[in-house]
């Protein structure tokens, strides 16, 4: 193996491997997060602050929201104009015999 080359210790070729990129981004968004649930997807999202209806725009291709899925906040009933609050549970049920 004559010919093979070693990269030396210095060499910049991108992040490590076990650091996240986005840390110092994310550092300054851990407050005002909200959980999102609806069917198999759960988030940790920055939502506070947000109505039920701005936040379901900004979730609805990401989650493939339904878009007359009702909200629920904390288990409760919510309406579209409701704001949402750091901590709170924000779960859209999806309608009854629909599939994924």
């Amino acid at each position: 193996m004559a010919h093979e080359r070693i990269q030396p210790d210095s060499f910049g070729g991108g992040p490590d491997p076990f650091s996240d990129g986005f840390e110092t981004a994310t550092a300054t968004l851990t407050s005002g997060r909200v959980e999102v649930v609806y069917g198999v997807y759960s988030h940790s999202l920055p939502l506070a602050g947000l109505t039920v209806a701005q936040a379901r725009a900004e979730l609805e291709e990401r989650l493939n929201l339904h878009p007359q899925a009702p909200a629920n906040i904390d288990g409760f009933d919510a309406s579209e104009d409701t704001v949402l609050h750091e901590g709170q549970i924000l779960t859209f049920v999806q309608p009854a015999g629909e599939k994924g």
